[in-house]
C-alpha cells in the first residue's frame, strides 16, 4: 500500500483480518448536512492514520461511547462514601501538597 507507514499498514491489515474473523452484525449510518470543512478534516485525519473515513468515524464513536456521560459519572461518584478531609478544604490540601513538593502558590 503505497504512501502508508508500516504501522498504518499493520493497523489496516489487523482491522481487515478482525472484520473477517469476528462476525458482528453491522448496519449503515448516514449523516446528512456535514459541513465540507469538517468532512475534509475527517478525511485528512483518517488518511494520516491509514484508515478509511468509515473506519475512522467508527473509531471516534467507539472511543466516545467507551467514556461515561457526565450524568453517568456523577451518578457513579455519588455512590462513593464521603471522604473525611480532616476539617480542611480541598484547596487547603492542594496548597499543602504544593508546599511539600516545593511548588508554592
Amino acid at each position: 500500500m503505497p504512501g502508508l507507514s508500516t504501522t498504518a499498514m499493520i493497523r489496516r491489515m489487523h482491522i481487515a483480518c478482525y472484520d473477517r474473523l469476528v462476525p458482528t452484525k453491522k448496519t449503515d449510518v448516514q449523516i446528512r448536512r456535514v459541513p465540507v470543512a469538517l468532512r475534509e478534516r475527517l478525511r485528512k485525519r483518517a488518511d494520516s492514520k491509514g484508515l478509511s473515513m468509515s473506519q475512522y468515524v467508527i473509531e471516534i464513536l467507539t472511543d466516545d461511547l467507551a467514556r461515561p456521560t457526565l450524568a453517568e459519572w456523577l451518578a457513579e461518584v455519588g455512590k462513593s462514601p464521603p471522604i473525611d478531609l480532616g476539617g480542611k478544604s480541598g484547596a487547603d490540601l492542594v496548597r499543602e501538597g504544593r508546599r511539600e513538593f516545593g511548588l508554592e502558590d
